[in-house]
């Protein structure tokens, strides 16, 4: 009976130490239901207007592979990061144009602008331009960054793609900080409402720095060796064991 007792207190233990997080912090948008929303583009999402600093990636095709080669210079670039660079004019230096203010444009616009200057020279070219961005994540684990693949990433794609989101990271309470117009703005999103589906910040841009703040019961915390759970944890574990022993002597 007394063995039992033991068993019992111990499962109750660990049972009660699993249950102490509630589910609902662990579920992202959680008080959502099932329906159909309305997408309006121009509240949720204003497309991106190139500027200082921005890296562009410039892919330029014609019929002739050697022209191809000589528009293309950064494709083979040995500089890892390619591209071209918004200099703090707002413009980039382009092969045979020289000087190309882009800063304002999207990039739609950009690839016109530069079809209708290489025109003067060539026909039938084909203009490519695309945003090389980043966003940053910071967690419990450390860090990284995601490559933004287009320019209408969500917060919630780019938290698929981290590698290192621990499960008990507070997801109700995570910082975003973007930097626009010559100001930093700091603001505060929450993974686990619906309402970052209607939020400015659901949609990413290039260089906004994601901190999802790390939680008592991160599992860093817990799988340490040095976890205080698990140390109590042994230390009960080895007590039980040691009463058990003596009991059956």
């Amino acid at each position: 009976m007394y063995k039992s007792n033991l068993l019992a207190i111990s499962f109750l233990f660990l049972v009660t130490f699993q249950s102490c997080i509630s589910s609902k912090k662990l579920n992202y948008f959680d008080d959502q239901i099932p329906g159909v929303q309305k997408l309006d583009s121009t509240n949720s999402f204003n497309n991106h207007r190139i500027k200082q600093n921005d890296r562009l990636s410039i892919v330029i095709s014609s019929t002739d592979p050697g022209l191809t080669a000589y528009l293309n210079p950064n494709i083979s670039s040995v500089n890892s990061l390619g591209g071209y660079l918004v200099n703090s004019q707002g413009a980039i230096e382009f092969p045979l144009l020289g000087k190309v203010s882009i800063e304002g444009l999207t990039t739609v616009e950009a690839a016109s602008l530069l079809k209708e200057k290489l025109a003067y020279y060539f026909k039938d070219l084909y203009v490519n331009v695309t945003l090389q961005g980043k966003v940053y994540f910071l967690t419990s684990k450390g860090g990284g960054n995601i490559v933004l693949q287009n320019e209408r990433m969500t917060i919630l794609e780019a938290v698929t793609q981290m590698p290192n989101i621990d499960p008990y990271d507070k997801r109700e309470d995570v910082w975003l900080i973007r930097e626009d117009s010559g100001k930093r703005y700091f603001s505060k999103v929450n993974l686990n409402s619906k309402k970052i589906f209607e939020s400015p910040y659901f949609y990413l841009k290039n260089n906004d720095m994601v901190y999802i703040k790390p939680s008592r019961f991160s599992n860093n915390w817990f799988n340490s060796p040095s976890s205080p759970v698990k140390i109590v944890i042994s230390i009960f574990g080895s007590a039980l064991a040691l009463i058990l022993l003596l009991k059956n002597l």
